[in-house]
């Protein structure tokens, strides 16, 4: 595989972001107006989010959109900024590790610095088998290693999402996870599902490594600041802002159907928006 030596730096300058400087605040775009959004309005830079392009393209998250509409959709925005990109690749579409190992091939390939690989078996809410779980995540590894460049792939594990135990259990279950997945060479994992302040400092002191939180629709989150504090390393919006865009939406197609139309004069102008969008069109 032939990787170009602007894309080796972005990802250089990626895997540094997890570990040098301020926390890396991520926003999960899903489409490439929001991308484009996302990058005028200054972040260091972008992630995709699984569910938020599954929805815009019409479909539920869970891989119900293939590898190739996923890495090919965030492969795209990736040629058309120079920000880095990552990818929510999901569980990697496939149980073995030679899934993630083919998953993480692509999404280099794509031109992509990185990508979440979630522990969770698709459609089921159940964590995969610790063994498999840690092998995959060193069959992704290694296919990033293979290739010669510092891809982040961001470990997440799921025992909070999927209700694994009570909250010691989800706890202890996991920083196991986490700190495995370390330990097989992931420069970053990724916690979903942890909104109050007490856990994510335990979290941050028991895992060895970098450590991802998100925004949660619907769930209060510490500031930015607190969770500064805190020494987390990364936080993204994983479908938040999405799902707070369709809010939106709907709340003002409620205010049209009762006659009201004020939202047009707080819209974008489509001047605004093309002229937003005229920078990626020539890359």
């Amino acid at each position: 595989m032939t990787v170009s030596s602007a894309q080796r730096e972005k990802t250089a300058a990626f895997n540094r972001m997890h570990t040098e400087g301020d926390v890396l605040l991520l926003p999960n775009c899903w489409d490439h107006a929001s991308a484009a959004l996302m990058a005028a309005a200054g972040f260091a830079a972008i992630a995709t989010t699984s569910a938020g392009v599954a929805v815009a393209n019409g479909a539920p998250d869970g891989e119900n959109l293939s590898r190739a509409f996923q890495i090919g959709f965030a492969g795209g925005i990736a040629n058309r900024t120079d920000l880095p990109v990552t990818a929510d690749l999901e569980a990697g579409y496939g149980t073995e590790p030679e899934a993630v190992a083919a998953t993480v091939a692509q999404a280099i390939a794509a031109g992509l610095v990185g990508c979440n690989i979630e522990d969770v078996v698709p459609g089921s809410g159940e964590l995969m088998p610790f063994e498999l779980a840690v092998a995959r995540i060193e069959a992704g590894v290694a296919a990033a290693r293979g290739a010669g460049v510092d891809f982040v792939l961001n470990a997440r594990t799921d025992p909070y999402l999927v209700g694994h135990g009570d909250a010691e259990a989800n706890f202890a279950e996991a920083v196991r996870r986490a700190n495995a997945f370390l330990a097989a060479g992931a420069p970053s994992v990724y916690v979903p599902g942890v909104q109050d302040a007490a856990t994510i400092s335990r979290l941050v002191t028991t895992i060895d490594g970098p450590l991802n939180v998100h925004t949660v629709a619907g769930r209060a989150m510490p500031a930015l600041a607190e969770l500064r504090d805190l020494g987390v390393r990364r936080v993204s919006l994983g479908g938040s802002l999405m799902q707070a865009a369709s809010t939106f939406v709907n709340a003002t197609l409620a205010e049209i159907k009762a006659g009201d139309f004020g939202f047009a004069a707080r819209a974008h102008s489509s001047r605004d928006l093309g002229g937003l969008m005229k920078p990626w069109l020539r890359r």
